[in-house]
């Protein structure tokens, strides 16, 4: 029990750091509140196959294969560059269909990411709680635990980053925050690649 309450700290730990899933999220959620939960949920669906791949070890398939990595890096960076450019020019009033991308939005970002499964190869072995269970059935736990409290904290990031836009009256469809949107995605897609 001790190994699953330091599994949970310490996901809570490294899921609050600012990376590319969190500055995701709080750039989705500029525009509505909707945005950044729906990416939120795809984030979140996205370690579901995560933690499906490691408990089934198909992982060890994909850890040896370094053109997979490889396909992945160049191709999760090439969609969130592509993303980058949408911001410009996409029309400023969002669809209740374009809404519903922004789940799909984060499915893929989590599933392009190869930094992801890394993270899961490297992280889960650590918190291996007991020997009467089989280890597959542990990574399940542990992705359980893992997905439910990432989920908790991007709806947390989302709801208040859109609540302080609100707050300071800031207009989602300013130049600058359309900017600053793009040179997220730009940034996100770069961290992928390097």
């Amino acid at each position: 029990m001790d190994q699953i309450l330091l599994f949970f700290i310490s996901s809570l730990a490294l899921t609050i750091m600012p990376g590319p899933d969190i500055l995701f999220v709080i750039n989705q959620s500029l525009e509505d509140k909707k945005s950044g939960l729906l990416v939120s949920f795809g984030l979140c669906s996205g370690l579901i196959v995560h933690t499906l791949v490691l408990a089934f070890g198909l992982s060890a398939i994909i850890e040896q294969n370094d053109n997979v990595i490889m396909f992945f890096k160049y191709f999760g960076s090439v969609y969130l560059f592509y993303l980058a450019f949408q911001e410009f020019k996409k029309d400023r009033i969002i669809s209740e269909r374009q809404k519903e991308n922004f789940y799909l939005r984060g499915v893929y970002m989590n599933l392009i990411n190869p930094k992801v499964l890394i993270f899961f190869l490297a992280y889960f072995p650590n918190f291996l709680f007991s020997d009467t269970i089989s280890t597959s059935s542990q990574f399940i736990i542990l992705g359980a635990i893992f997905i439910l409290q990432a989920l908790i904290v991007f709806s947390i990031v989302s709801l208040a980053s859109n609540r302080l836009i609100s707050l300071l009256n800031i207009d989602s469809r300013n130049k600058k925050i359309v900017y600053f949107k793009s040179f997220i995605f730009v940034l996100i897609g770069l961290s992928i690649l390097f």
